[in-house]
């Protein structure tokens, strides 16, 4: 019990403020990397639609909810422009952010019909709510906690270069580029929140199994400059082209050191466990349940992450003669 009032204080108090800080977690960007890097915005080459909804450390009041839906497809110039739109609502705490971005990627072809390397920007608003009619403190007249429920709207924007082949790809990204400050105001004063910069490093390989199987390993590499370097380690196996069936590992690490870093930041050291199914052959469903390896998985039962996703082949060929998107 004690423990629980301790994490729902946490939840309550400290994230609110340091959310603004941080971008939504997701366990299945390896089936649609629109939410980590807007140069990925058209890899597909067909009008994709994905719907996410992410339910983390179920059981825990006030414990992160996580909403997003994405559109993106290639047009133009022989598929060279790929445009997306991803709209966003993460909610934690006393806080709830919901954010719209236009993505455009410029797709350039790189030797063969299959290599791209593409150049991405997006550029969005955030609106980001706190209600601090909801908390229970114990004195409503502290200073320190916010008064009321407020809202402020920001701009933002983000970068990205992803290339790709048949086999192959890597990404780098970095959201958050204008790093823009929200003021909450409190009974006495005001209190800054920034939106730190982070940043993406990714990558990842198709191997060949027999005439009915396919290995994808991958990495992600995550930091804000501030707190430990996120790495999630990723192996899906893909069986007849129909069920993509895999696991991540994903831990906190010290790669080197930062000033400034926040040395009271949760150990999210976790195991996932995912599946996609294509029902039909333009039409997927995604689950992924997430293991939490820490302290928190003696009060949380775990997160749970489902997704849906249809495609429309928006080109002249027929679909029979698409070439398979795998990353």
């Amino acid at each position: 019990m004690k423990r629980s009032l301790l994490v729902l204080f946490i939840l309550f108090y400290f994230i609110p403020v340091a959310r603004s800080q941080q971008d939504p977690q997701y366990s299945q960007y390896m089936f649609n990397s629109l939410v980590i890097n807007p140069a990925y915005a058209g890899y597909k080459e067909v009008l994709n639609v994905s719907m996410l909804h992410r339910d983390q450390w179920t059981g825990l009041p006030g414990s992160p909810k996580t909403e997003s839906l994405i559109v993106d497809g290639a047009f133009f110039n022989e598929n060279r422009i790929g445009i997306g739109l991803s709209i966003v609502n993460d909610k934690i705490g006393l806080q709830r952010q919901s954010s719209a971005y236009l993505n455009y990627a410029y797709r350039l072809p790189m030797g063969d019909d299959e290599s791209r390397l593409a150049f991405g920007l997006a550029f969005g608003v955030s609106q980001y709510v706190l209600n601090g009619d909801r908390s229970f403190v114990d004195n409503p007249d502290d200073p320190n906690f916010a008064n009321g429920n407020q809202s402020r709207f920001t701009p933002d924007a983000k970068f990205g270069v992803y290339y790709s082949n048949e086999r192959f790809f890597a990404g780098a990204s970095v959201t958050n580029l204008l790093g823009l400050s929200i003021d909450y105001q409190k009974i006495a004063g005001s209190a800054l929140s920034r939106q730190g910069r982070h940043y993406f490093i990714s990558g990842g390989y198709l191997a060949d199994l027999g005439e009915n199987f396919k290995l994808k390993p991958s990495i992600l590499i995550k930091d804000d400059a501030k707190s430990q370097t996120t790495i999630d380690l990723n192996t899906f196996l893909l069986i007849k082209e129909m069920v993509w069936v895999g696991a991540s590992y994903r831990s906190g690490v010290s790669l080197w050191k930062k000033s400034n870093m926040n040395t009271d930041n949760f150990q999210q050291n976790s195991m996932v466990g995912a599946i996609e199914v294509f029902v039909a052959r333009n039409l997927r469903f995604g689950y992924a349940f997430d293991y939490s390896l820490s302290d928190l998985s003696s009060v949380a039962n775990g997160t749970h992450e489902i997704s849906l996703g249809f495609s429309i082949n928006t080109a002249r060929r027929s679909s029979a003669l698409l070439t398979p998107r795998y990353f």
